[in-house]
């Protein structure tokens, strides 16, 4: 019997094959292809929302709304500790309002007697809190720059290069009881004779919110003092090495409000001392090179700022 020659039907079973082979190679190529990249995009997709999330979470010391978690540690008297950098550097900082609390220099060279630890000043002279007050000459004794407290005078001259003042115990009415001041101001040799207290130190960051200090440097430890734009004081710490230029401008993008900021002093002599009641802690420094890393406690500081509560009348309490 002849064979049939079918072209048509010959057509149907190619096509029909080619569809097979079609749907096989989707299944097994295709399929898994587009489920990679639906995969990969959900993957990326959960990343960015992750990282939205992190941009948005607040940084230690400010809430969701960017303002200071502050801490209240009695009237006049606020602790907060910031995270510097996305890092795990922190800037400790104490408010003091200059209306409930007095400053007091604590010098060795007006009691005749050795440098001592920030803790052995506290407790000598009854401080609810202290700072550096300058860095000091090999002596271990003198200021580096203009100090004075009341008639003792540890250093007579005044420093070109510093530029700033700190000023507490105003000797005449209305005037602020603490205060920084540029040295460029006009007026500033009439407001250092009228206070008991004045310290001479460099000058960070001036009352116009301006960076004085060259970017680069070395790391090391800060302690700081500054006054924020209602007029309070605030002492300054950074316990991890950092470079002064960094340390301003975080300074000025945290919500502390700051103008003149002095530079006090840094290393391993750096350090910050509070002794509130509901707070006790002393705050040292570090060389960056070392391996100080437990920092250094007990250094010996000839000059030292320190604070005790105003004793005000019961009915005239500031508001």
């Amino acid at each position: 019997m002849p064979t049939t020659h079918d072209p048509c039907g010959t057509r149907n079973n190619m096509t029909a094959g080619m569809a097979a082979i079609l749907r096989l190679c989707l299944a097994r190529f295709l399929l898994p292809l587009l489920l990679l990249a639906a995969t990969s995009a959900l993957a990326n997709s959960v990343l960015e929302n992750s990282a939205q999330q992190g941009a948005e979470e607040p940084k230690q010391g400010v809430d969701a709304s960017g303002r200071a978690q502050w801490l209240n540690l009695e009237p006049g008297l606020d602790f907060c500790e910031f995270r510097l950098n996305d890092s795990d550097s922190k800037l400790t900082v104490l408010r003091i309002d200059p209306e409930r609390f007095d400053f007091t220099l604590c010098a060795s060279s007006e009691d005749g007697k050795a440098p001592r630890s920030l803790d052995q000043w506290a407790k000598e002279k009854n401080l609810l809190a202290a700072i550096n007050a300058s860095m000091y000459l090999p002596d271990n004794r003198t200021s580096t720059g203009y100090m004075r407290s009341g008639s003792h005078i540890n250093n007579p001259r005044i420093m070109q290069r510093f530029g700033s003042f700190f000023l507490a115990g105003p000797r005449k009415p209305g005037l602020p009881g603490a205060m920084i001041i540029d040295r460029d101001q006009p007026d500033w040799k009439s407001l250092i004779e009228n206070y008991d207290l004045v310290v001479q130190n460099y000058r960070m960051i001036n009352n116009q919110r301006r960076i004085l200090w060259s970017p680069g440097g070395p790391l090391y430890s800060i302690s700081a003092i500054a006054q924020d734009g209602s007029g309070r004081i605030l002492f300054l710490h950074s316990r991890k090495p950092v470079e002064a230029y960094n340390f301003a401008q975080q300074l000025l993008h945290l919500p502390l409000d700051v103008r003149t900021v002095m530079y006090v002093e840094g290393g391993g002599q750096a350090g910050m001392l509070i002794h509130a009641s509901h707070l006790r802690r002393e705050f040292s420094g570090s060389h960056a090179p070392s391996l100080l890393v437990t920092g250094n406690f007990k250094a010996l500081l000839p000059n030292v700022i320190g604070i005790r509560p105003k004793k005000l009348p019961q009915n005239d309490s500031p508001s």
